[in-house]
């Protein structure tokens, strides 16, 4: 980067394009056995690649934002300023392009890498409308649910959880990948997830009967564990309930006698 071009201006960069478009055609020049190089669209230089930078400015900005003295207002702003939709032309070649598909899930697997919750709600949903679905390729997938498994703590936040469930994972649903994929997020993150959200989630997730007997016992280890970590609250909380009654019946019964202390 020591030179100020336009992306259409670096040879390197349209070089690695175009290999990337050659690798995601592969498949299909030896099905047709047609191996002609596939011609890249020029505007994936010209308007696709421009609507990313635009994105990652924004992420820095809002990370720069978060270093700074702290100001609410100045903060909200930035945020506002910094999170809105993405660009038109980011939106419309993820489902044209293979290449803008494929740079569109590096992009979210580096911000679910990063944990930028504002970021991943920014672009997660948009990957449901990606080239041939490439958004729910198995490798793809099980990157990405293992990154958002470590933002457990995000998952308390009902927007969050709606862009990651509604707007993207359940819009893959039937697909078996998907809904074991789903499985392993909900597995892990059940206990950050409002009850109306779980129980939602378990509605979907319940398999038919000629779903694969893998997808059916995964299924039931979610319910096992819900249905422990459920049970273990209910006795916790029945025990607190206990020891309250107590110590109003028998004020100060609850406290520990000091060394020395007598009974009487």
């Amino acid at each position: 980067m020591n030179n100020e071009i336009l992306p259409r201006e670096n040879p390197i960069l349209v070089l690695l394009l175009r290999m990337l478009s050659l690798g995601l055609s592969g498949w299909e020049m030896i099905n047709s056995q047609n191996f002609k190089e596939p011609k890249l669209d020029p505007q994936i230089v010209t308007k696709f690649i421009p609507s990313l930078l635009v994105l990652m400015v924004d992420d820095q900005m809002r990370n720069l934002n978060t270093k700074l003295p702290h100001d609410e207002r100045a903060q909200a702003i930035s945020v506002i300023e910094h999170s809105g939709p993405p660009p038109d032309a980011f939106q419309a070649y993820l489902g044209e392009s293979s290449v803008a598909a494929t740079l569109a899930m590096y992009y979210a697997l580096n911000l679910v890498r990063a944990k930028d919750k504002n970021g991943v709600m920014r672009v997660l949903g948009f990957l449901a409308t990606t080239y041939r679905y490439r958004g729910y390729d198995d490798p793809f997938l099980h990157t990405l649910i293992s990154g958002l498994i470590g933002m457990v703590d995000d998952f308390t936040s009902e927007d969050f959880s709606t862009v990651v469930f509604d707007e993207y994972l359940c819009v893959g649903l039937p697909q078996e990948n998907v809904t074991r994929h789903l499985i392993r997020l909900v597995y892990n993150v059940h206990h950050k997830l409002n009850s109306h959200r779980l129980e939602s989630i378990l509605k979907t997730l319940q398999p038919a009967s000629t779903q694969s007997e893998i997808l059916q016992e995964a299924y039931l280890s979610l319910d096992e564990k819900i249905s422990a970590v459920a049970m273990m609250e209910t006795m916790e909380s029945d025990a607190r309930q206990d020891m309250t009654a107590q110590d109003s019946v028998f004020p100060g019964s609850s406290t520990p006698l000091r060394v020395g202390q007598s009974l009487l």
